[in-house]
């Protein structure tokens, strides 16, 4: 498995008005994850064209989006889609810090036809506090934790995204899942063992882990300890997505 650390800033300021670097980079093919922080009302923009689709998660302090005639407040822990081949910008609002994880998705020939297919709905923006994103279930975790979906199938071509919380002791289950590439966010507060085919990994805040391919994996966490994560799926083909359906039990 391999693994980055996000750069934490205690005392929530950045020696320039921004802060820029790339994570895990060229370990999941057609996926690109940056981290970014702004500070003192900087401006900072970006245009991925009609070849990639963008999602932001921001991780802390309030940023301005905007797009196109769109500007909205957003707080943090949040999930932003971009909307499909638009530039987009974020400014802080005063002196405040404002961080967040771009991840970026390059499309191919069928991800373009699909989003043509439906282009107005690909066209609209997506923005989710954590707190507001639907509950799911799943057969491999246990009662006690809290799963939230961010990023339902379909919102972007081959992409899901979903966050799990549970206090130790508990665990999720060993599986794999052949059809589709992952990585792991460890979020506030999280301290938990990942392994995968005999190999172990502590996740803790700030990391961001790559878990391989159709390995056998899963998660543990002690007692007094939290399983804190987000989880994104990058899947090799469209027949794959099935997958999110199967697994993911959504609650009305």
């Amino acid at each position: 498995m391999i693994s980055e650390h996000i750069p934490f800033h205690p005392s929530g300021r950045i020696e320039d008005d921004i802060l820029r670097k790339p994570l895990l980079a060229d370990e999941l093919e057609g996926v690109s994850f940056e981290y970014t922080a702004l500070q003192s009302s900087f401006v900072w923009h970006e245009d991925p064209g009609a070849g990639a689709f963008d999602i932001i998660l921001t991780l802390s302090g309030t940023g301005i989006l905007e797009t196109g005639n769109t500007s909205v407040r957003t707080g943090s822990p949040a999930i932003i889609r971009i909307p499909y081949n638009t530039a987009y910008s974020f400014r802080t609002e005063g002196k405040g810090l404002f961080s967040f994880l771009q991840v970026r998705r390059e499309l191919d020939k069928e991800d373009l036809a699909t989003i043509n297919r439906r282009l107005n709905e690909y066209r609209q923006p997506y923005i989710r506090l954590f707190s507001e994103c639907p509950v799911y279930t799943e057969d491999i975790k246990s009662d006690k934790t809290l799963n939230r979906m961010l990023l339902p199938q379909g919102m972007v071509p081959r992409v899901g995204m979903g966050l799990v919380e549970t206090p130790g002791p508990d665990e999720v289950a060993e599986h794999d899942h052949p059809m589709l590439d992952q990585a792991f966010l460890g979020l506030e507060g999280c301290r938990c063992t990942v392994r995968a085919d005999g190999e172990e990994t502590l996740l803790t805040e700030g990391m961001l882990l790559h878990i391989p391919l159709a390995s056998r994996h899963s998660v543990t966490v002690a007692e007094g300890d939290l399983l804190r994560y987000l989880w994104m799926d990058f899947f090799l083909t469209h027949e794959g997505e099935k997958y999110m359906e199967e697994q993911h039990h959504v609650e009305e």
